[in-house]
């Protein structure tokens, strides 16, 4: 039996969280999605409060927009070009706490078409969950019922 209305979000986010803040530079923060094998990161200021989020596709959209019109498309111009504050999704932005449900998340995922939850407590961020985590677990779980 499938138990997801009871169980929290707390019980598969990701708690290792890799964040961005302003200062970071556009081209590695693309070599970390690629690096890493993620999809999204946290932005937050330097008290480490949550101000935003950087996703990949946020990343293609502008690169496909934009780049065409920058003359010249080295490091240091690409840098200047893409500051993070113009690229992320700035708050307020849908979030939810770790002793929410993952109905919850679903239910945020599904109504703003969104793959990814920052997951905060107070000011601080302390996990992240995506459509992925849900769907890996209702997968184990479906298949541990059987």
């Amino acid at each position: 039996m499938i138990q997801s209305t009871k169980t929290k979000v707390s019980e598969i986010m990701s708690r290792q969280v890799l964040v961005a803040h302003p200062h970071h530079e556009f081209l590695p923060l693309c070599r970390l999605f690629i690096l890493m094998n993620i999809h999204h990161l946290p932005v937050v200021d330097e008290q480490g409060r949550l101000i935003g989020i950087l996703s990949a596709n946020d990343v293609l959209k502008a690169l496909s927009f934009k780049l065409p019109t920058i003359k010249k498309a080295d490091e240091k111009t690409l840098n200047k070009e893409f500051p993070v504050l113009d690229l992320m999704t700035p708050i307020p932005l849908e979030t939810i706490a770790p002793d929410d449900s993952i109905s919850a998340a679903t239910q945020i995922f599904a109504s703003r078409n969104i793959s990814c939850l920052p997951v905060v407590s107070g000011d601080e961020v302390v996990g992240i969950v995506t459509h992925r985590d849900i769907i890996r677990f209702l997968g184990h779980e479906e298949w541990a019922s059987d």
